[in-house]
């Protein structure tokens, strides 16, 4: 059976599973039916862990802190659903609740706190019931069959994961300590596999993370860009082009049209990059999203929704003036066809008004999908 699969693997998995067909089958095995994201977060805890440390034994504690780590950034920062029943969800809400850890922290900062607190372990350690022993199921398909009872199958995979350690099909990991001081320990063969396959695998958890988390988030957009923590942003082609935009306002004696959509004050060149729709919503970094404003305004508004009956009109107007200066670089004008599926002279046709009409259009619809997530709306700059 494994062999026969080997071709057909999920596309990260491809191109090693005809030297390990036994191994890619399995893990194509786990991922096959998730209704929680616990089996995912579980295994990409497990590689965090693989790709910081040589060691071979894993404290259950320790792999329960990184799939806190994992599940972060999608929950906390990207505001993702992880499903409606899932409780890693629940707990990571607590943490940030309770603790005031912020969304965008960084891995390193969640990895301190958590690992350091006693309340935090403590609501980690429910995973610890079902999900160290779950994921090795597809390895003991057949002889749990028919077994209803949990904690008699607990037992049973405890038992046959040690059992399978002196076979050609080992799983990947057999148990050891119990309590807060259980742990794992990798099977030798799996942990070669995994350590000179890393990148690989982690591909293959995250293409099935994005997968589980675009089904419990269907009208999201960007899921596959919102597993990881944020990274830096780069905006300098956006400065580049609002910076022509700025000089060919002045050269046509329009310079007070280029001003802060929100403050409503005229923009020198220190200006900063607002991403009008927050970017840890779009994750992209289009030109018809962003407009220059005043660097104490893109710190007051954060990663707020602004009140759209106020501010889509001036950003509009304000696009509106730059698709003209567009027209003179197609790189910068493919952003507005893209988004709008209109050319840029189709667009100056509809008159400043149309072009308002269709900004609505875009903007409308993904604000209310981002408001359903939580994102904070109405916002105002109060002067």
């Amino acid at each position: 059976m494994a062999g026969d699969s080997a071709t057909n693997q999920a596309p990260a998995l491809a191109g090693v599973a005809l030297r390990y067909p036994e191994k890619t089958f399995y893990l194509g095995q786990v991922f096959k039916d998730t209704t929680n994201s616990y089996k995912l977060v579980w295994f990409l805890a497990i590689v965090s862990l693989l790709k910081r440390s040589e060691e071979r034994s894993f404290r259950l504690k320790d792999i329960f802190t990184e799939m806190a780590v994992a599940a972060w950034h999608p929950v906390c920062f990207y505001r993702l659903s992880l499903g409606r029943q899932d409780k890693l969800q629940e707990v990571i809400l607590k943490i940030k609740q309770m603790w005031g850890l912020p969304p965008n922290a960084s891995p390193e900062a969640i990895r301190k706190f958590v690992d350091g607190s006693d309340e935090a372990q403590t609501m980690l350690e429910y995973f610890k019931r079902y999900v160290p022993t779950r994921f090795l199921t597809p390895w003991f398909a057949e002889k749990l069959r028919g077994e209803r009872d949990d904690t008699a199958r607990t037992r049973e995979i405890e038992t046959m994961a040690k059992e399978s350690q002196r076979t050609p099909f080992a799983c990947p990991y057999y148990f050891s300590g119990s309590g807060a001081r259980g742990s794992i320990t990798l099977n030798d063969s799996w942990r070669v596999f995994l350590m000179e396959n890393l990148g690989i695998v982690q591909s293959f958890a995250e293409y099935h993370l994005a997968l589980y988390l675009q089904a419990r988030n269907p009208n999201v957009p960007g899921v596959v860009h919102k597993l990881r923590a944020p990274t830096i942003r780069q905006l300098t082609a956006a400065r580049d082009f609002w910076r022509l935009v700025r000089s060919s306002f002045e050269k046509a004696r329009k310079a007070a049209q280029f001003k802060d959509i929100y403050s409503e004050r005229e923009l020198g060149d220190n200006f900063s990059i607002d991403h009008f729709l927050p970017w840890s919503f779009v994750v992209h970094d289009l030109i018809w999203n962003l407009t220059p404003v005043e660097p104490a305004t893109n710190s007051s508004k954060n990663d707020v929704l602004p009140d759209l009956d106020l501010y889509v009109p001036r950003l509009a107007k304000l696009h509106f003036g730059a698709i003209e200066i567009a027209k003179k670089r197609p790189k910068f004008l493919e952003d507005y066809i893209n988004c709008f599926k209109q050319d840029g002279e189709s667009l100056l046709a509809l008159g400043e008004n149309g072009f308002v009409a269709k900004y609505r259009e875009v903007i409308v619809p993904q604000a209310q999908i981002a408001m359903h997530q939580g994102f904070q709306s109405g916002w105002k700059l109060w002067n």
